[in-house]
């Protein structure tokens, strides 16, 4: 693991570098969301906030994650139902994908609330 950016690099050059070292999502950009493109979730978000507080404070806790992304491990019970629904109208839909409930919480808006040093809604 490299070691992290300078705090005289900016909060999102640290973000960036926690995605990317510490959850393996090297093709992260400033406008990747962390559940719908980096898939970040369950005790990943933990992990995530908990690497956030070490350099920024514990606020980081604070802030509405469960807006943001699963905060549960597993699948859901309706799990089932949803992949026979994706596999039934793929070939209506041209793609497989379920759209994800969460509203989108992209890197450089973590990045500036950081900066800021409280939350503010994207």
């Amino acid at each position: 693991m490299r070691e992290p950016p300078p705090e005289s690099d900016g909060a999102l050059a640290f973000v960036l570098w926690v995605v990317r070292e510490s959850h393996g999502c090297t093709k992260a950009e400033p406008n990747s969301a962390i559940e719908q493109d980096l898939d970040i979730v369950g005790d990943d978000v933990d992990d995530f906030a908990q690497r956030l507080a070490e350099r920024f404070g514990d606020h980081v806790a604070d802030w509405p994650w469960q807006r943001f992304t699963d905060l549960n491990e597993g699948v859901s019970p309706l799990f089932p139902f949803a992949l026979v629904w994706q596999l039934a109208t793929w070939p209506l839909r041209s793609r497989f994908s379920y759209p994800s409930p969460f509203e989108r919480l992209e890197l450089s808006h973590i990045a500036f609330v950081l900066e800021r040093g409280e939350w503010v809604d994207p």
